[in-house]
């Protein structure tokens, strides 16, 4: 009787320990993933916003407002938030539109930063801030997530503006990976033509699992990618999304629409080889430049001679393409 009572004690003291580790393990994943989540998603989106060359952008922006027609337009997301956006009409009359993606931290102003490789061209551009970002609502970033449906309803608007007019979209890193899940939804009726990726990451958990050994000192037993179900969990809890959903590299397997590929080959925060991956995936036409000497999102600056030109002839090419094709299906061409 007493080896029998014995056992039962030790039996659930072993259940309580393990309950306990179990609750522990858990716990500090969870406690880890909220970490995560606020540091990915809601706490520095807007970091950029107040440095020296956004006050010199914005100084730009306002000029155009009140000398050159540049037009602030403002739409309302579906989830239920703003989003802002600023309008630059060529100075010549065209039906062409270029809408522009910014990166994390940062707002439409960039955009500003290419305004003369698409002006020069022909395009309007459409300068737009990305949920939780610049002048745009939203309780948070979701890296591609919800911001392709946001990009849809700019086409929208653009669509209404222009019916039969051309339409680019260019992104650039976290906008660039936003613009290639686009491209997935652009399959159902090809409103959008071609699409311009600079530096975008393939697929977000591999690139955030590297940051994480990168510059979090974890114990060997513990591997980054043990930690990002966590972070799932707790973003689908709070803004209805996983991380595991923004994978650009999945969308393209199914993408015919033209895409250029830009990378800078010493990116140090997303490797140049995402975008070779991207390029090997992508079902339908595609071109990738690398920039030897270039980091993050920099190609522009280090060789703006070619970049300007890599993105002219690839916009000319597919715009022909397009025209051509419209020709032979008897539709109404759009006005340059």
């Amino acid at each position: 009787m007493k080896t029998r009572t014995v056992w039962r004690l030790l039996r659930r003291l072993l259940l309580a320990g393990l309950l306990l580790v179990f609750l522990a393990v858990n716990g500090a994943g969870f406690y880890i993933g909220n970490i995560i989540y606020t540091e990915m998603s809601t706490r520095h989106s807007r970091l950029n916003s107040a440095n020296a060359n956004a006050g010199r952008l914005k100084q730009r922006l306002e000029w155009g407002k009140r000398e050159r027609q540049w037009q602030d337009v403002a739409i309302e997301s579906r989830f239920g938030y703003r989003l802002q956006g600023t309008f630059i009409p060529n100075p010549q009359a065209s039906t062409k539109t270029l809408v522009f993606l910014h990166g994390f931290t940062e707002s439409r102003l960039v955009g500003l930063n290419y305004l003369n490789v698409y002006l020069n061209d022909g395009f309007n551009l459409l300068l737009i801030d990305s949920r939780h970002h610049g002048d745009s609502g939203g309780n948070s970033v979701t890296w591609g997530v919800y911001e392709k449906y946001d990009l849809d309803q700019w086409v929208d608007w653009l669509r209404k503006k222009y019916p039969t007019g051309l339409i680019g979209v260019h992104g650039i890193s976290m906008g660039a990976a936003t613009a290639l899940l686009h491209a997935e939804l652009n399959e159902a009726n090809r409103r959008v033509s071609f699409y311009v990726a600079d530096s975008a990451y393939s697929d977000f958990e591999i690139l955030l699992a590297q940051q994480i050994r990168r510059h979090i000192p974890l114990p060997d037993y513990i591997q980054p990618e043990y930690l990002l179900p966590y972070a799932n969990i707790v973003a689908y809890w709070k803004s209805r999304f996983t991380f595991y959903q923004a994978s650009p590299i999945r969308a393209v397997r199914q993408v015919t629409t033209p895409v250029l590929y830009i990378h800078g080959e010493a990116d140090a925060l997303v490797p140049a080889e995402m975008s070779q991956k991207l390029f090997a995936e992508t079902k339908g036409p595609k071109q990738i430049q690398l920039f030897p000497a270039a980091d993050h999102v920099s190609a522009i600056y280090q060789d703006r001679y070619r970049y300007r030109n890599v993105i002219r002839d690839f916009a000319q090419a597919n715009q022909g393409k397009l025209l051509r094709s419209q020709q032979r299906s008897g539709e109404e061409m759009p006005e340059t």
